[in-house]
């Protein structure tokens, strides 16, 4: 019922925080460690960002990259095409 009033929650807040002094004072392996892990937790983040953003820009070159394949290939069918027209062209006169 306290948490009702400013005060109330002001004083919850306080009594929350005295608390967790308390305990950080009390157990400090605790709390070295749950401030490690939390220090991991940001690094390890940081790195799947980092290779997540480095995934979708191999991709964007990849995709490009293979354009670039099926184009040269499809050109060469056009210039073999034509070639063996005129090599056929070339035979019948």
């Amino acid at each position: 019922m306290a948490k009702k009033t400013i005060i109330g929650a002001v004083a919850d807040s306080v009594s929350g925080a005295v608390a967790s002094a308390i305990d950080a004072i009390a157990h400090p392996v605790t709390t070295a460690n749950q401030a490690e892990a939390a220090a991991a937790e940001v690094v390890a983040s940081a790195r799947r960002a980092a290779k997540r953003a480095t995934t979708k820009s191999k991709r964007r070159l990849s995709k490009g990259k293979k354009a670039v394949r099926r184009v040269t290939t499809k050109a060469k069918r056009v210039v073999r095409k034509a070639a063996k027209k005129a090599a056929s062209r070339r035979k019948h006169r």
